[in-house]
């Protein structure tokens, strides 16, 4: 069964993909109009493919604190990264004038990565430090002219165990860069429930929590160490708390 909902997952993908390529297409065709209209694209995806993986899946989503989402504008959402899936979970606290930053192989997915792309989303080649630290500036200033939120995995991959990596410190340099707060977004354990990647998707609870939004402007460059960890404990707090939720919320 798992493997069956995975092949419908990936077709979902597909489909859903060309439905925001199409929706980002014409949005992008507007901007001599509605020069930000692009920027909308994401939700054309995000909130479909969403309901239905999470419907095919058997995920039942509580989301603490959604009010959060819209405390601090623009800001930088940073989530862990588990799965695939996470698009249609942690997905769903993406705001809407956001850009995602992602991998560059996101290109090779058929529909999924022409709609990624033409969206105004962020492709990096993480394996190139010199390019990688460009593409950051560059994010950096698409930001502040723009004024766009910014949603990305500091963890840099998903992890296979569940457990939170060690992050990555572009997220907290362009917030620290900016003066954008930080605003964390966790999810419980998906595993078992919701790997698409190893056909782990028997679905149940899963509980995403909205942190408060963490100010930056009182940083500099120099204390971004010090500020992914503590941003990272506070992350792994709360995902030991939202996995024992969910675990309860199983057993009612």
């Amino acid at each position: 069964m798992g493997f069956i909902k995975g092949v419908l997952l990936a077709l979902g993908l597909l489909f859903f993909g060309l439905f925001g390529f199409s929706c980002a297409l014409i949005a992008l065709l507007l901007t001599p109009v509605f020069p930000t209209l692009r920027f909308f694209s994401n939700s054309f995806f995000l909130e479909p493919f969403g309901w239905f993986a999470r419907t095919l899946v058997g995920v039942k989503l509580t989301v603490l604190n959604r009010g959060r989402i819209h405390a601090a504008r623009p800001a930088i959402f940073i989530g862990n990264h588990q799965t695939g899936l996470d698009l249609a979970v942690i997905g769903q606290c993406c705001p809407v004038r956001s850009v995602i930053v992602g991998k560059k192989e996101l290109k090779a997915i058929p529909l999924f990565g022409w709609f990624f792309w033409i969206a105004g989303n962020l492709l990096i080649d993480r394996a190139n430090k010199s390019s990688a630290k460009a593409e950051i500036e560059r994010v950096r200033k698409k930001l502040k002219e723009r004024d766009l939120n910014l949603a990305i995995f500091p963890e840099g991959t998903r992890s296979k165990t569940g457990e939170i990596l060690p992050f990555k410190r572009g997220a907290f340099y362009l917030a620290v860069s900016t003066g954008y707060p930080i605003i964390p977004v966790v999810c419980s354990n998906l595993q078992g429930k919701g790997i698409w990647e190893r056909f782990q998707l028997k679905g149940g609870n899963v509980v995403v929590s909205v942190l408060p939004p963490i100010e930056t402007g009182s940083l500099n460059l120099s204390d971004l160490s010090s500020f992914s960890d503590q941003v990272r404990k506070l992350m792994v707090d709360e995902y030991v708390r939202v996995s024992a939720l969910a675990e309860e919320l199983d057993l009612r």
